[in-house]
């Protein structure tokens, strides 16, 4: 592989093989990312702010450290990371995606930038957002796969970067699908993880009740080790055999497209005969989940922007201003009755996963939206962007659960389909080794 060669089949795994045998570089790999960034970004708009000398100094300085250290025991030296740009790395604008917040210079590193920087990760970047995280499109960005569709989001940078070739690995958070949606519309793997395994401080809020960071990457296993330095864990994954795995599936409320249906009924027939015990489960309705989530959010961004509100927000997009302004209509019985229903969620997924190993359910309800559209007509409902998108996965942050998104195929507009795994609490290094086992399945069908 040249600086200039393809790096898009390129893991974190197999890159650090290649940096022990000599086969490649870290100053290899990064350069061929910021040569993709170069000649991509224009079009795709992944990276809201690219930091090519910081990167190209942490890869020479990994370079030497491989040379002196070819077992290499910081597990991501030499990876080039981008992280979503509401995460505070020092000496980086913290942008938000927010006219407001231009010039916004962090000071110091949030913990999981801290982290990662210490396993040896390299930052290509700040990954584009959706406006202060607020939004599952994030206008500014396209998806790689069709630059006339949207990357979802609002972590939709991080996996429009990693679909382009621009990074190995990637940070998003998640308040009702943020890290799922864009890996679902982009093809590419999001782990939202339990509540509170990856620290928040340093990330810009939007609903602190509901907000998760965690990794986004090419496949499972690079998921694996981009959570391990992120929540302070052990690298702890293993191989799991599908044979005697118990599978439910849970689709109470779903909400999806002939396509998405189509992908994951052939994603449950897959998993059936590779041996896995498939059965359906009850879980708390989608449809419930996606309408309370949202009275949560509503509520608690008013709460958290207020100031921003008050003071800057001219300088807002409408959207996001109308939606901050939405909160002072929430009355408090309503929010309680929204928090009340989160505890009967994880309730009921916890008694869900208490007779299975791990949920299947669908991922986003249809391929990714045209850039632009504000409705998405799905059978015969049409239904807003944000609503439709989160549909399948606000539950899962009122729960609290882990939660993978997977690539399941492909629609018939020829745009990535996914799947989503569901773990117990605490289980998210095991939840990714099933992850891997079930990828692999439904990649070799």
């Amino acid at each position: 592989m040249t600086a200039g060669g393809p790096v898009e089949p390129l893991t974190i795994a197999a890159a650090a093989r290649a940096f022990r045998t000599g086969e490649l570089s870290p100053v290899d790999v990064t350069g061929a990312c910021l040569d993709r960034i170069a000649a991509r970004n224009g079009e795709v708009g992944a990276l809201a702010t690219v930091t090519a000398e910081r990167a190209r100094e942490g890869a020479r300085t990994a370079a030497a450290e491989v040379a002196d250290d070819p077992d290499l025991r910081r597990p991501l030296l030499g990876i080039p990371v981008g992280v979503k740009d509401i995460v505070d790395v020092a000496g980086v604008v913290t942008g938000a995606g927010c006219a407001a917040l231009e010039g916004n210079l962090a000071t110091r590193d949030a913990t999981v930038w801290r982290r990662l920087d210490a396993a040896g990760a390299v930052l290509i970047g700040k990954t584009a957002t959706h406006e202060l995280a607020y939004g599952v499109a994030t206008p500014s960005a396209r998806n790689p796969r069709d630059v006339g569709r949207i990357p979802g989001g609002s972590s939709g940078g991080s996996a429009a970067a990693l679909a382009a070739g621009m990074c190995l690995g990637a940070v998003g958070t998640d308040t009702a699908g943020s890290i799922r949606i864009p890996a679902a519309l982009c093809g590419v793997v999001g782990l939202k993880p339990s509540r509170s395994l990856c620290p928040t401080d340093g990330i810009l809020q939007l609903a602190p009740t509901l907000d998760h960071a965690g990794p986004m990457a090419l496949s499972p296993d690079d998921a694996a080790l981009l959570l391990a330095a992120m929540a302070g864990t052990r690298h702890t994954t293993t191989d799991v055999d599908l044979t005697g795995l118990r599978l439910g599936l849970a689709t109470d409320g779903a909400l999806w497209t002939d396509d998405v249906h189509r992908a994951f009924t052939a994603a449950a027939d897959t998993l059936d005969r590779a041996g896995a015990d498939v059965a359906a489960v009850t879980v708390p309705s989608f449809a419930d989940a996606v309408w309370h989530g949202d009275r949560i959010i509503g509520v608690e961004a008013g709460v958290v922007h207020a100031d921003l509100l008050a003071e800057d927000g001219d300088r807002l997009t409408p959207a996001t201003r109308a939606k901050l302004r939405s909160a002072g209509r929430v009355d408090g019985p309503t929010y309680y009755r929204a928090v009340r229903h989160a505890a009967s969620v994880r309730a009921g997924y916890e008694a869900a996963l208490s007779g299975v190993d791990v949920l299947l359910a669908p991922g986003v309800a249809t391929t990714a939206p045209e850039h632009g559209a504000e409705q998405v007509t799905i059978g015969d409902r049409e239904l807003r962007l944000g609503r439709a998108l989160c549909w399948n996965s606000a539950a899962l942050n009122l729960a609290g659960l882990p939660a993978v998104a997977l690539p399941a195929g492909v629609g018939g507009d020829g745009l990535p389909v996914g799947v989503q795994l569901v773990g117990a609490a605490g289980d998210d290094h095991r939840l990714l080794s099933i992850a891997s086992a079930v990828r692999r399945a439904l990649a070799v069908a």
